[in-house]
């Protein structure tokens, strides 16, 4: 990945919680109810993680650390290593169950759950996302 291409998946990231968090303003039966805010909410949280993955592997890879070989093990480098606060690291590995289950296992989704996730883990995802904006600026 280029360094271009880098900036173009730190908007991304930026454009997917931006779209997040608008649509973290519904009520619950808004969203239970209404297809096209579901339907955005669980891209663009596909969005949001792979963005968040894709990133670390470029931060890892500059620093000349380890080939991380899965989601989870991006998210254990970063810790490990002081890109991210260690103490991220469970919600990390969680957000990328989270993402599997979007991407494989869309038939088992529960949206009350991912409702539930909106409300509560989209600071979360902006607080890693901006760290991990500052640290690929710094390397």
């Amino acid at each position: 990945m280029s360094d271009s291409e880098l900036k173009s998946r730190i908007l991304y990231l930026h454009d997917a919680l931006r779209k997040l968090s608008d649509q973290s303003k519904h009520a619950r039966a808004t969203f239970l109810d209404d297809y096209t805010i579901s339907d955005t909410v669980l891209h663009n949280f596909q969005v949001a993680i792979e963005a968040i993955t894709d990133i670390g592997n470029y931060i890892l890879k500059r620093g000349n650390h380890k080939i991380p070989e899965t989601r989870g093990e991006v998210f254990e480098l970063l810790c490990r290593h002081g890109y991210l606060d260690s103490s991220t690291e469970q919600s990390l590995a969680e957000m990328s169950k989270f993402r599997n289950l979007l991407v494989h296992g869309y038939a088992a989704v529960n949206l009350e759950i991912v409702y539930d996730i909106l409300q509560t883990r989209l600071d979360f995802l902006k607080q890693v996302a901006v760290q991990l904006a500052e640290k690929s600026e710094k390397e």
